[in-house]
């Protein structure tokens, strides 16, 4: 199976958990082949990368499982940024990280803890949320669930194929439903 359906299939089965924006986003980007116009110009900054495994991380932080940067979701963020999204949403979600800088007084990555904190619980709790902010909580809990640690540790996993166990039912019972 190629990465884009995996990527497709799970992203449908966990679509409630994700915005109908970024659902739709990454089905058609992996749908058409790429939804990148920005193609192989697609470039980011190491300030922007640094960003997105911080911010990762602070959604998503090491505790008894894997965190975000341990999962490998900062990259996963930067191939689906590459890869699924066009060129004005990608200036979208770089435009939303350099707003963080700008409320970081220059450097979100020079902020403290407490700091960085305070920009996203803010970015988290605006009435209207920006699509950098729905885009990134998206992606890196898609990232995450997608990952080895985040589907084997953190979610309980079933190997498939598995060996076949048939169900009797007994007479007038209903016959399971999966959903």
């Amino acid at each position: 199976m190629e990465r884009r359906d995996a990527i497709a299939r799970v992203a449908l089965f966990i679509g409630g958990t994700l915005s109908a924006g970024t659902l739709a986003t990454v089905l058609e980007g992996c749908k058409s082949g790429g939804g990148s116009t920005a193609g192989k110009n697609f470039a980011i900054t190491p300030e922007h990368g640094e960003m997105i495994g911080e911010i990762a991380e602070m959604i998503l932080p090491k505790t008894s499982t894997a965190g975000a940067k341990e999962a490998k979701v900062p990259e996963f963020i930067q191939f689906m940024l590459k890869e699924c999204y066009k060129e004005d949403q990608q200036k979208s979600f770089f435009a939303g990280l350099d707003k963080l800088n700008d409320g970081a007084k220059g450097s979100f990555m020079k902020a403290t803890a407490e700091q960085k904190l305070t920009l996203l619980k803010a970015e988290d709790s605006a009435k209207e949320k920006s699509e950098f902010w729905k885009t990134m909580k998206d992606l890196t809990v898609l990232g995450y669930f997608t990952s080895e640690p985040g589907a084997t540790k953190a979610l309980e996993y079933l190997e498939v194929p598995t060996k076949y166990e048939g169900i009797k039912l007994q007479k007038g019972q209903k016959a399971w439903a999966m959903s």
